[in-house]
């Protein structure tokens, strides 16, 4: 699956707080906070989601899952499998980053999907060319 061309010049800005390999024994590093997550190998980001608990769900992904997708991807990873996150308070800040972390990654074992924003501005230079 090629990566559309857009996506390359998007501008993402994500702060990641922490990354682990998706390995047992690593679960202990990652914090008992809330905060939204990614489950990545050299395919690029697999799944993005949100939580109350990052170590609950670190745990609750590496052993019971019932996302055939992502089941799929944790038992065949390209490379090393990753799980990084980034802090974030219980609520809307989660909705909003994980969000727009689905859009800017398109996730393939995400059941979620947004749709892109599209930019609305005119461009004027082609209006004008006659």
């Amino acid at each position: 699956m090629a990566v559309p061309e857009d996506r390359i010049y998007d501008e993402i800005d994500v702060r990641v707080d922490g990354t682990v390999g998706f390995r047992f024994a690593q679960e202990l590093l990652v914090p008992e906070e809330g905060g939204v997550y990614l489950i990545h190998d050299l395919r690029g980001v697999l799944y993005a989601g949100r939580t109350a608990n990052l170590l609950r769900r670190f745990r609750q992904h590496y052993w019971a899952q019932n996302n055939p997708l992502l089941v799929a991807a944790i038992v065949r990873p390209v490379g090393e499998l990753s799980f990084s996150w980034t802090l974030a308070e219980e609520g809307a800040e989660q909705a909003r980053l994980e969000r727009r972390l689905i859009r800017a990654f398109v996730p393939p074992c995400n059941r979620l999907r947004y749709k892109k924003k599209r930019n609305h501005r005119k461009n004027h230079d082609h209006n004008n060319e006659n």
